[in-house]
């Protein structure tokens, strides 16, 4: 597989000495949105700048007020050897996969810094790889928390890249139970490289007090489609609301990350097979063989 990985340490840099918001937005363009242009078209399309903005990476956090913080973030990451720890975990992903039978695409990889002011439960980091080609790891503020999961923040994403290859994602059709599962397998698949002490948020800050109740609101929904349906059981009520688009349906916050990694636990328990052997199993057989719910 064709990876390439965006010097993003240097674009930052050159954003935040760039002369005026003319010659930012050009450097912007050319080096943070262009690579990922055909996600973008994936995604409908319109100006790169604004759906980078959508996702809260824009030129804006390397100018005026948001500069000083911005280069600060810059250089927390540098001396965390980011960039370097991020080029480890996609190697050391790549290689668990060898010798398996995966459709091979062109990858693209950003680490990118992001405003995630507005999402405090996302522990000022989180990542997109769901759609094979193109991964984004993104930092909010830099701290010892999120530092010390770049490796595992990046396989996950990187697990989803492969996972989507082998079991393309059809959104009229794709649903609770392979959504679940899907998240489940990327953090699990983390786990096992990197230890249990790198298991992020999504999965250590559930409430297990509340793992009864939402097991059996999960129990019945597997089968569920509809992204807006899907997504309330997975991200849970405090994500979800008609200004995201997404379903309340009465679970915790990030319900579908825990369970799906309890789960996944639970399947390779059961049958003595790694993460790499589970990610080839259909999300059905795992529910079931995993008997996580029965």
């Amino acid at each position: 597989m064709n990876c390439t990985i965006l010097d993003t340490e240097q674009t930052y840099r050159s954003l935040l000495a760039a002369a005026d918001d003319t010659e930012r937005e050009t450097i912007f363009r050319n080096e943070l949105v262009e690579p990922f242009s055909g996600l973008i078209a994936l995604m409908g399309g319109g100006d790169g700048v604004a759906t980078f903005r959508q996702w809260n990476i824009s030129p804006d956090l390397f100018t005026g007020a948001h500069a000083a913080s911005t280069q600060r973030n810059v250089e927390i990451l540098a001396q965390a050897n980011a960039w370097e720890r991020s080029k480890e975990a996609l190697e050391q992903g790549f290689r668990a996969f060898e010798g398996y039978n995966i459709p091979q695409r062109n990858l693209v990889f950003g680490l990118m810094l992001a405003d995630l002011a507005h999402t405090p439960l996302q522990r000022g980091y989180s990542g997109f790889g769901a759609i094979p080609g193109w991964i984004m790891t993104m930092y909010g503020v830099p701290d010892a928390y999120n530092l010390e999961r770049i490796h595992a923040c990046t396989a996950h994403e990187l697990h989803h890249n492969i996972h989507a290859r082998i079991f393309p994602v059809q959104m009229t059709t794709w649903t609770v139970g392979e959504y679940m599962i899907m998240e489940g397998l990327a953090e699990s698949f983390a786990q096992e490289l990197y230890g249990e002490d790198k298991i992020g948020y999504w999965v250590t800050d559930f409430d297990m007090a509340q793992m009864h109740a939402t097991k059996e609101i999960f129990r019945g929904a597997f089968d569920k489609t509809g992204f807006g349906t899907i997504r309330g059981y997975i991200f849970g009520d405090d994500f979800a609301g008609p200004q995201y688009g997404i379903e309340k349906v009465g679970v915790p916050a990030l319900s579908g990350y825990a369970l799906g990694y309890h789960t996944v636990q639970a399947y390779l328990q059961r049958t003595g097979k790694s993460v790499v052997e589970a990610t080839f199993v259909p999300a059905r057989e795992i529910i079931a063989e995993s008997q996580f719910f029965s």
